[in-house]
């Protein structure tokens, strides 16, 4: 394309946007690559990269490295799987976003009824570590995180980086290894502290997510409930290849009959 009709930033973000909504693309699909978009609309990476900021700044696209990385659809919303053990760290980083976390407060406190017959007690051992968190997804609140934890299994363990990791630190100094988990989500109205810390109108609804990790022997070693703004977050599920594989059986059991 001559010089003379080089598409300017504005009508660059423009055809990205009707490229989105002709092809029907949702969030978490991929556009393209800034190469063959930079092509496509005859431009260079540099002047293609100005309308991608301006995309990004408003939170249309993501860009994202890698075999499977490119410009990708993003509505703003952090994407969350569900019943796996991947941390919310690794996650933010394969969607090129930075997660941390920020103590609230920790303590040793007895177990409650809930505890006991969840975190499976044993008789003698009824005290439990209390620890909640903030997790920021680039600086901004995005969940609070409650977790509670046999003090049995994990002696001395409030002396741990509590703003680190759990799972790591599990497995690394206790040599418990979270080997699975259930989850189970729905809609909460928040407390005060908690929209407080999020950032939202006192007893706002939050999207709640109850979790609890089981080690290699399948003892319950954490039961935790997270708090999400739910402007800010989506949650997904994939099946294994095992579930997926007996889905494909399925269907067609069902075609033969």
């Amino acid at each position: 394309m001559p010089p003379s009709t080089r598409l300017s930033r504005e009508e660059v973000v423009h055809r990205i946007r009707l490229l989105v909504t002709r092809r029907q693309l949702l969030p978490g699909e991929r556009i393209g690559t800034e190469r063959a978009l930079a092509q496509a609309f005859g431009v260079s990476r540099f002047e293609l990269r100005a309308a991608l900021e301006q995309l990004e700044s408003t939170h249309e696209i993501v860009r994202r490295i890698g075999r499977n990385g490119g410009v990708i659809v993003s509505d703003g919303r952090f994407e969350c799987n569900l019943n796996t053990l991947e941390s919310l760290a690794h996650m933010a980083k394969r969607q090129g976003c930075e997660l941390t976390c920020a103590l609230m407060r920790a303590a040793v406190t007895s177990a409650n009824e809930a505890d006991m017959r969840i975190l499976q007690l044993p008789t003698g051992r009824t005290t439990v570590y209390a620890v909640r968190r903030l997790r920021l997804l680039d600086g901004e609140p995005l969940s609070v995180e409650t977790s509670r934890l046999p003090a049995y299994m994990f002696p001395g363990f409030l002396d741990c980086d509590l703003e680190a990791a759990f799972y790591t630190q599990f497995e690394r100094r206790y040599s418990v290894r979270a080997q699975s988990v259930d989850e189970a989500l729905d809609c909460a109205s928040a407390p005060h502290e908690v929209c407080e810390a999020l950032g939202i109108g006192d007893h706002a609804r939050v999207v709640r997510v109850r979790r609890i990790t089981y080690d290699g022997a399948g003892h319950p070693c954490e039961r935790s409930m997270d708090l999400y703004n739910p402007t800010r977050i989506r949650f997904t599920s994939r099946a294994s290849g095992a579930a997926r594989a007996m889905a494909h059986v399925r269907s067609a059991e069902s075609a033969a009959v």
